[in-house]
C-alpha cells in the first residue's frame, strides 16, 4: 500500500481557499476525501472551496450534518458530500448507499469520516484539520494508495506556490 503525506499551515481563511484551489487542480473522478477535525476546524469550507473552483456555486454547498448526504454538479462531474457525525453505526453509512456512490465515477467527500474507515475504499485521501486554541489551523494530507499518493506529491511538489 502505498502512503505518503504533506502538511500545509492554514494561517488564514483565504489559505484554506488556495489549498481547496490547489486540491481541485488534483483531484479526478473516482476519488474518495476523508475530511476530519473537530467542531469549527473547517471541513465544510474547505469542501466548499474545492467545488467553488469546480464551478460549483458556493451557497449550494453547505454542512451535510443533518441531511446526511448532498449532491452537487460541477466541472469534475457529480460531487457527493456526506457527513458521517450524527450516524450511530456503519450499517448507516451502507444504508445511505455509499456502495453505489463508490461504484460511480464521481468524487466524493466526507466529513467526520474517522468516525467509520471500514467504510472507505482502500485509495482515499484523508485530509485531518487541526484548529489550535489561537486560531490557527493546520491541514495534514495522507494517502492510503496509488491514486491518493498522486495527489500528496502533487501538492508537495507544488509547495506554497498554489
Amino acid at each position: 500500500m502505498n502512503q505518503d503525506s504533506v502538511v500545509v499551515e492554514l494561517p488564514t481563511e483565504r489559505a484554506t481557499e488556495r489549498l481547496g484551489q490547489a486540491l481541485a487542480n488534483a483531484i479526478h473522478p473516482p476519488m474518495v476525501v476523508a475530511i476530519n477535525g473537530t467542531l469549527g476546524a473547517g471541513k465544510t469550507h474547505l469542501t466548499r472551496a474545492i467545488c467553488h473552483a469546480w464551478k460549483v456555486p458556493p451557497e449550494e454547498v453547505t454542512s451535510p450534518s443533518y441531511v446526511l448526504l448532498q449532491r452537487y454538479r460541477g466541472q469534475v462531474g457529480e460531487i457527493y458530500h456526506l457527513d458521517f457525525y450524527r450516524l450511530r453505526h456503519a450499517d448507516e453509512v451502507f444504508d445511505l448507499g455509499i456502495d453505489e456512490i463508490f461504484e460511480q465515477p464521481c468524487v466524493v467527500f466526507i466529513e467526520w469520516a474517522e468516525k467509520f474507515l471500514e467504510t472507505l475504499p482502500e485509495d482515499h485521501l484523508t485530509i485531518d484539520l487541526h484548529l489550535s486554541p489561537g486560531g490557527d489551523r493546520r491541514a495534514k494530507l495522507h494517502s492510503s494508495g496509488p491514486r491518493s499518493t498522486a495527489i500528496v506529491h502533487q501538492l508537495r511538489a507544488a509547495g506554497n506556490a498554489w
